[in-house]
């Protein structure tokens, strides 16, 4: 493959084999093992919640929460579970992103009750995780190849995807040059025509360096309890 002319104002991962978010739950719930078998092997009322992490193409998402009129990640999701478990499930992400962005890995968890197709209103015991995803991922490719789950584990019926999140990492992809935006970077990329100076950007960035407080952007009735702290790391 040859070497891109264009520059690139790109903020890469130093690792390509990225770890899926998940890996952070066994350090943050606090389930010891004994705790977590017993929970796995009795949830309440036989409703089981599951964190499953997934990877998607935003192109043709018009965001991830669900929307009435507007194809949504949470839309297909939650389409492709209710195929799977035969009635409606609420999933809740941990992450919101908007029209065209996409996810490495967006975290997510949802509640099923395993029943009996045979015996309406028997109640299973619940699924393996490796299940859920398989069978989920079925309904998800059927139509389309641009969601697909990538992991699922268990947890306690009071973990929640978005407030339990410890941190969400962002990667913005600027593009410069006159040529045309290669074929393999549509949609992946913004394209700017004119030649950045990348020395002044970078120079400009070294204040947002460090831990800051944001909170007074945020909205007057947000859900977060804490103060909102946002960490930027300088790869320069």
């Amino acid at each position: 493959m040859t070497h891109s002319l264009k520059h690139s104002v790109d903020l890469e991962c130093s690792d390509n084999n990225r770890p899926s978010k998940l890996s952070k739950i066994e350090h943050s719930s606090h389930i010891e093992e004994e705790e977590e078998e017993e929970m796995n092997q009795n949830p309440k009322n036989g409703i089981q919640r599951y964190l499953f992490a997934i990877e998607y193409i935003g192109t043709r998402f018009s965001g991830s929460q669900k929307q009435l009129t507007c194809r949504t990640v949470v839309g297909a999701l939650e389409e492709a579970f209710a195929k799977f478990v035969g009635q409606p499930v609420s999933v809740s992400c941990s992450s919101r992103t908007d029209a065209g962005v996409h996810a490495l890995s967006n975290v997510c968890h949802v509640d099923i009750q395993r029943t009996s197709k045979r015996k309406p209103g028997e109640v299973l015991p619940p699924h393996e995780p490796a299940v859920v995803g398989r069978a989920v991922n079925h309904f998800l490719q059927k139509h389309d190849s641009d969601l697909t789950i990538i992991d699922v584990r268990r947890v306690p019926s009071d973990f929640h995807a978005r407030f339990k999140a410890q941190e969400r990492t962002y990667f913005y992809r600027l593009l410069s040059g006159p040529e045309p935006l290669s074929t393999f970077e549509k949609d992946r990329a913004w394209h700017v025509c004119e030649d950045l100076n990348v020395p002044a950007m970078q120079e400009a960035c070294r204040v947002l360096v460090g831990c800051h407080d944001f909170s007074s952007f945020r909205a007057a009735g947000c859900q977060v309890v804490f103060f909102s702290l946002i960490c930027v790391n300088s790869n320069s």
